[in-house]
């Protein structure tokens, strides 16, 4: 798992950080950031959920700028209802009548008119791309999902709808929040121990002097991918922590209490035209 293979990709203040291998396979995707909106959270925000306490207009506004970053001239973004679950839903099933989302935390799909996307502000962003087969998908993966084995059941699905081989795909781990941040209770910690006995010491640990355990999300699912057959040296994980680095990202944990917080959208899909437009690579410090 690479942080090297991310760029941020740049228009005016607004950033998105995207993995340069899946976008070298021929997927659209971006991890969206807070920076260059229009959103008062607290100013300047861009925020990307329509149910965050914010003016639709400003969401509006701020998705547009989001997909300008990644040459989109339109909003084809399909999200979801999401349920900290496993619910995993097919995106081309969706009907031009569908009028509210549907109710899960994962999408799988291939036509190129849609675009899969979901929300995170702490919870782990999975983007996913077959190249041999075109099909693509998004996960929304908090600690239950993850628990839920939902990247697993998503890599199982594409499979199943879409003759995706495992060993093919190319998988982006955005930014979350980190082990050296993400508290979990005592319940949590059983429940983990209970579903992976052999693997979840490695992923709760308690730092010296916490009073918690930390649990490692990208670990455990960059894992999950593994073991549903996804090749480990095509896995990339980004290695932002948005608990650490709210003046780059929202972060409900850090940021609840204090009013609205913010959404970050990852979102995937496949160009419609041969030669879509690109904005230019801009590096940000870490």
């Amino acid at each position: 798992m690479s942080s090297e293979a991310f760029t941020f990709r740049r228009r005016g203040e607004v950033a998105a950080l995207v993995c340069r291998p899946l976008e070298a396979a021929g997927f659209r995707h971006g991890f969206s950031t807070r920076l260059g909106g229009v959103s008062p959270l607290p100013s300047d925000a861009l925020n990307l959920g329509y149910f965050a306490g914010d003016a639709p207009e400003n969401v509006t506004e701020n998705r547009r700028r989001f997909l300008s970053v990644l040459g989109e001239s339109r909003d084809r973004l399909h999200t979801l209802r999401q349920l900290h679950e496993a619910a995993v839903h097919t995106l081309d099933d969706v009907a031009p009548t569908e009028t509210e989302p549907r109710a899960g935390d994962a999408w799988v799909g291939r036509d190129p008119a849609r675009w899969a996307a979901v929300y995170t502000a702490d919870c782990q962003a999975v983007l996913l791309g077959c190249p041999r087969t075109g099909a693509f998908a998004a996960v929304h993966a908090g600690w239950r999902g993850t628990l839920a084995r939902v990247v697993e059941q998503t890599v199982a699905r594409l499979e199943a709808e879409f003759g995706v081989r495992p060993e093919d795909l190319i998988a982006a781990l955005g930014p979350a929040a980190s082990a050296a941040h993400y508290e979990v209770g005592e319940e949590v910690v059983e429940a983990f121990h209970a579903a992976f006995p052999m693997e979840a010491a490695a992923w709760l640990q308690r730092p010296l002097g916490a009073r918690k355990f930390h649990l490692d999300i990208p670990q455990a699912n960059a894992r999950q991918l593994a073991r549903a057959g996804v090749r480990p040296e095509r896995v990339y994980a980004s290695g932002w922590c948005t608990m650490a680095r709210v003046d780059l990202f929202f972060s409900y944990r850090r940021e609840r209490g204090r009013g609205a917080v913010g959404r970050l959208i990852a979102a995937i899909g496949r160009p419609e035209r041969s030669d879509p437009s690109r904005a230019v690579a801009s590096p940000l410090g870490d």
